[in-house]
């Protein structure tokens, strides 16, 4: 595996990550203000919404370094075999 490609892997997975754990962290957060604070789910979701936003932009990041790094492998792949 290139440097490259490596940097690539390790890029997409902090990637999705900070998507995965912010999206748990978020649900339980939710959840916790429903439940015990009893706040109106409408209101939790309503300023919940822009959060998400980040977070999705974040899984569509880890989603684009995927294929960067798909590509990368083939690249170095095809460079390495001999003709």
């Amino acid at each position: 595996m290139s440097r490259r490609s490596r940097f690539l892997l390790i890029a997409m997975s902090i990637a999705f990550g900070i998507a995965t754990l912010g999206l748990v962290i978020g649900m339980c957060y939710d959840l916790y203000l429903v439940s015990i604070r009893q706040v109106q789910l409408e209101n939790v979701l309503g300023t919940s919404i822009a959060y998400n936003k980040i977070l999705g932009g974040f899984g569509i990041l880890g989603m684009i370094l995927f294929f960067a790094f798909l590509l990368s492998a083939i690249a170095d792949k095809k460079q390495d075999k001999p003709r």
